[in-house]
């Protein structure tokens, strides 16, 4: 119901009646999704590698529904971490164990990922085993950047 505001008088005239009707705020669950929003909007460096898994989950399901034989063709992509990482391993060798083991670790992680997309796209990204691969990959990859940057982060700060 609306609740009439009387103004008193002004000079030389009736009174100006202001008339308010009461606004209905948002619903719940519109303001749960505005605040997530804000939330994911504000760290969305931090949730980069989960953003794109689900970028390429949909992206692999919507190129296995319309030419699952995609796939043979993006397989031997599959095997370019593996490559780059043999050259450089031959090009700069590492000077100690813990470099050498972080690379062959880099590289095997990123082979799992590249090569999830052409089984995805063959197989479907629904499939119970495709999709926990999804799930754990993501999950590797949203620890290690989040372990990265606070890694990085540190460095940055001590050596200023």
């Amino acid at each position: 119901m609306a609740a009439p505001i009387r103004i008193p008088h002004q000079r030389g005239g009736r009174p100006v009646i202001v008339v308010l009707t009461p606004e209905e705020g948002p619903t719940l669950t519109a303001r749960a999704a505005a605040a997530s929003g804000r939330w994911l909007w504000k760290h969305r460096r931090t949730w980069a590698p989960t953003g794109l898994a689900v970028v390429l989950l949909v992206a692999t399901g919507l190129v296995h529904l319309i030419e699952p034989r995609t796939a043979w063709f993006l397989a031997p992509l599959a095997l370019a971490p593996v490559g780059v990482w043999a050259w450089i391993t031959r090009r700069r060798p590492a000077t100690s164990r813990t470099t050498r083991t972080w690379r062959a670790l880099l590289a095997a992680a990123v082979t799992g990922a590249i090569g999830w997309v052409p089984v995805a796209i063959w197989f479907s990204p629904a499939h119970p085993a495709v999709d926990l691969a999804w799930a754990l990959l993501t999950l590797s990859a949203q620890v290690a950047w989040v372990i990265a940057r606070r890694l990085t982060t540190t460095v940055t700060k001590e050596s200023r």
